[in-house]
């Protein structure tokens, strides 16, 4: 630990010499530097002295240039200073770790034992065994012992050992180390040396892949512990949706750095050349990424996600036909040769498509598509890496309002050689197609159909062979269903069961989002399989044997963050629900190959995991497996975050979200306050979980406090909560948030209301922007990156999803662009040109607007950025624009107009 310095100035300390990260706190001008600098504190502003890695490198410690607009600020401010504190050469601190937080269990004996390895503190280890059946938990053999056998350098908490390997019955162990393998008797003790066989080929952690590719998912919020094992310095970057390189700074050799990031996320480390090292996905678990130069595995072991597609073939399963489409309409060919022309009304711009076969034959199944707009969108590469002109980009992006391609139905019936259109809407959808499911005696189908706008949902069956329409589930809404940008959900709203004509249904018709079983043949729900006022969040598994539903809810435990995720079973029937978990925290499970057992691993923000052995058959804890050790986090001065609980604008509903302080916080001083927010509609975004990283560091290292907040209209919450979004984006649950704020304040009086920031990304980047414009007499500064500005100018199928069909006046009122002239306060929007997400002309319109009312904002352009772009470059910039306008100006002082 450092010392503290003095209150009243700035000390920026990158996190690497060369990283060019600045992290802030508060001292005075003129008192001691913290003592490992040596060196006084010295008012310097000087325009000749860039802090260049070289000048860092030579004088560590001198203090940081600011622009020249922010030099006069500073100068006018007290005489604050900006003090550097490089301690370039030296070696670097070994972050603080967490030990004992999670087991990964090696099932043998017919899944009945496993074995475990813990890292402890200090940098040894230790071998577990559990006995899940007599709920036994103890080392998997004499350590000391073991230690003894295998030399004067081998320790019981340090031994070469990797992993084991156990006989069938148990008694015999294989010690497999990284270049030796030993055979251990349990019942002697005796340990030899075992000879010809290969070492271990990899430790554990995250499997190290070799080619780079593209995040292709957003996953739970979790953690990646990266561990660099090498002697030298490496890069670390995370590759977005497109697979574009975003610099998250470098790791110093023989150190580790816990890294927040979600699920499906794709990182790389490279070396100082920029050559890839590795590539980690992460998980929906924190888990370790250890970088040590061994091989990567090769792509091909890890296929592409989504990538499979039934094959597509014009012939009938019996093979007497071949339906081919020729000039817009359908033909078929016999067998023999014979053509035969089905449908005389297909053209340009609506021909015919999508042939499918009834199982039997006898039913030819074409929709006939009319075209919709296929617009595009633009973007300029202003600066290609080999150089050159820039370059010019598009594609195809449907906008809210456009015209989509519209799917009309049509059987050809072949031995009576008619066609037929059954009366049914058409399936219209931006890229969507019908899929099909077939009843199983083949003579009826079956498809899900959303409406534009998403206020209507239903399963619609054919007869084939008489063209009738049923619709098997009808439901509406007055807002919405929630349809689409489901990701976060890990449910299919309609789940057919293939052993009977059923289907598990997830709906909100009630209030709240709960599980129902179908009568398909009926066309009517036959029960409820959920029920109350909680939230089912995904399925896990259906047994359709057992007639049972394995799904994780949140909200149903009361007295407990209604966030936290749990897991249950329950019969189809409604009946023998069971709970799975009850640990008071958010909880994952991970289930024996048999699933006989299952660990379940639960947290909170406050409190480190807790790893469980519990039976699935009746949710029972078997044994405590692990209790973390955080001793070295808490010894190291770290803080977890605090939950806070407020009531919301109805003064009755519970609003949650977390504080992070800085550290040294003293609570006779004032502190500026800021907000990270993200109110997209289709999650909650506070964190549940643990983390060992601290949150928002170099946010609440510069001296501020940093909050986030769930406020009405995002989901995870009963309808009601969630329908607040609906055609109203910009509400954002701003009202409960400032009621939130509000409450903190009232409990904390070194919480300063008078100087409140926020900043987000995407949706949260028109957030940020739109507490300016509809709350200035709150918030007072705010960084708006990639944010979609207004959602005319964004992807059709998350702003209808939320702002509704057809497009009306209430976008404009939402809309950042046409609200530019409200702004006060201070503003600075970033974009990356190349963001394929958000089109970048949605920030440049509100870039326009903004000139023309005559406004003053600060610009970002990151030239081949993507969505979310800027990186370390970005995340100094936006930590240097809080501190000028939240600490560099007067608290309370007159606030600017624009």
């Amino acid at each position: 630990m450092r010392a503290a310095p003095a209150p009243g100035c700035i000390v920026r300390q990158p996190s690497s010499p060369r990283s060019g990260v600045a992290d802030f706190i508060p001292c005075r001008p003129g008192s001691p530097a913290p003592a490992r600098a040596g060196r006084a504190c010295e008012l310097d502003l000087r325009p000749d002295l860039p802090n260049t890695p070289s000048r860092m490198k030579q004088e560590p410690y001198q203090v940081a240039n600011l622009p020249q607009p922010a030099r006069s600020a500073w100068r006018s401010r007290a005489g604050l200073c900006v003090v550097l504190l490089a301690a370039a050469g030296a070696a670097a601190a070994p972050a603080p770790r967490l030990y004992q937080s999670s087991v990964r269990p090696h099932w043998f004996d017919g899944n009945n034992r496993f074995w475990y390895r813990n890292e402890l503190r200090g940098g040894g280890r230790e071998f577990i065994l559990v006995d899940a059946e007599r709920g036994t938990r103890a080392p998997a053999f004499d350590h000391e012992a073991v230690a003894k056998q295998l030399g004067e350098t081998a320790r019981a908490t340090h031994l070469p050992i990797e992993r084991l390997e156990f006989s069938a019955d148990g008694w015999e162990v294989i010690l497999i180390g990284r270049t030796h393998r030993w055979r251990l008797e349990r019942a002697s003790g005796k340990v030899e040396a075992v000879t010809g066989e290969a070492a271990l080929p990899g430790g554990e952690g995250l499997p190290a892949q070799g080619r780079p590719r593209a995040s292709a998912r957003t996953g739970q919020e979790t953690e990646i512990l990266f561990d660099n094992r090498l002697d030298q310095e490496v890069r670390l970057f995370w590759l977005d949706s497109e697979g574009t390189r975003q610099s998250y700074g470098r790791i110093p050799p023989r150190s580790r750095r816990a890294q927040h990031t979600f699920g499906g996320h794709v990182w790389l480390v490279a070396n100082e050349q920029g050559e890839t090292l590795a590539v980690f996905e992460a998980t929906d678990q924190p888990d370790t990424a250890i970088i040590d130069g061994r091989p990567a595995l090769e792509r091909e072991t890890w296929p592409e996600r989504g990538r499979r597609r039934p094959r597509q073939t014009g012939v009938s399963p019996d093979g007497h036909w071949t339906a081919f489409v020729r000039d817009y309409n359908v033909f078929v060919r016999s067998a023999t040769g014979e053509e035969r022309r089905l449908s005389e009304d297909g053209r340009e711009g609506n021909a015919y498509g999508r042939l499918e076969w009834a199982p039997d034959s006898r039913t030819l199944v074409a929709w006939r598509v009319a075209a919709g707009d296929r617009k595009e969108v633009y973007l300029i590469r202003s600066s290609p890496p080999g150089g050159g002109r820039a370059q010019f980009e598009s594609r195809y992006y449907a906008l809210p309002g456009d015209r989509f391609p519209r799917h009309e139905l049509n059987l050809f019936d072949m031995a009576g050689r008619k066609q037929v259109k059954p009366e049914v809407d058409a399936f219209e959808h931006e890229s969507a197609i019908p899929r099909l499911r077939w009843s199983r005696d083949g003579r009826r189908f079956a498809w899900q159909q959303v409406d534009r706008g998403h206020q209507r949902l239903r399963v619609i069956e054919v007869d084939c062979d008489t063209g009738a329409v049923r619709n098997i589930l009808d439901e509406r809404s007055d807002t919405f269903i929630w349809t689409t940008h489901t990701e976060a959900l890990r449910l299919n709203l309609v789940n057919w069961l293939e052993k009977t004509d059923e289907i598990i249904y997830a709906s909100e018709r009630d209030g709240w989002r709960h599980l129902y079983l179908v009568d398909a043949a009926a066309g009517r729900i036959r029960n409820p399989i959920t029920h109350g006022e909680w939230v089912v969040r995904g399925i896990d598994r259906i047994d359709e044997d057992r007639r049972q539903v394995w799904f994780h809810a949140c909200g149903r435990i009361p007295g407990q963050d209604p966030y936290f995720l749990h897991f249950y079973r329950v019969n189809f029937d409604g009946t023998g629900l069971v709970s799975l978990t009850e640990g008071n925290g958010t909880h994952s499970l991970e289930f024996s190959p048999d699933r006989r057992y299952y660990l379940d691993t639960w947290s909170r923000v406050d409190q480190a995991p807790t790893v469980e052995l519990r039976r699935s058959a009746d949710g029972r804890r078997v044994c405590l497996l692990e209790q973390s050790d955080t001793s070295e986090l808490l010894e190291s001065g770290w803080q977890p975050p605090e939950p806070f609980v407020a009531k919301g604008r109805d003064g009755k509903t519970d609003i949650y979200g977390i504080i992070c302080r800085p550290p040294n916080l003293n609570p006779a001083k004032k502190y500026p306050v800021i907000e990270s927010i993200y109110a997209g509609p289709q999650n909650s975004y506070v964190p549940k979980s643990f983390s060992i990283g601290p949150r928002f560091r170099s946010l609440t290292e510069a001296g501020f406090i940093v909050v986030q907040v769930d406020g009405m209209g995002t989901a995870n919450r009963s309808k009601a909560f969630h329908d607040v979004c609906w055609k109203n984006l910009k509400d954002a649950g701003f009202p409960d948030r400032i009621l939130w704020h509000k409450a903190v304040a009232a409990r904390y009086p070194y919480y300063d209301l008078t100087r409140v920031g926020i900043y987000g990304t995407s949706a949260g980047g028109q957030n940020a922007a739109a507490a300016l414009l509809f709350h200035p007499e709150f918030y007072r500064a705010a960084v708006a990156n990639s944010g979609c500005h207004d959602n005319r100018l964004d992807k059709a199928s998350w702003n209808e999803q939320w702002m509704g069909y057809p497009v009306g006046p209430h976008y404009a009122d939402c809309s950042n662009i046409e609200n530019a002239a409200r702004l006060q306060g201070r503003l600075f929007l970033v974009v990356g040109e190349l963001d394929r997400n958000v089109p970048p002309e949605s920030t440049l319109r509100f870039v326009d607007a903004l000139i023309r009312a005559n406004k003053d904002f600060d610009l970002l352009i990151i030239p081949n950025g993507g969505h979310g772009a800027g990186g370390d470059y970005y995340q100094r910039r936006m930590r240097d624009f809080f501190v000028r306008h939240l600490q560099g100006e007067p608290a309370g002082g007159e606030r600017p107009d624009s």
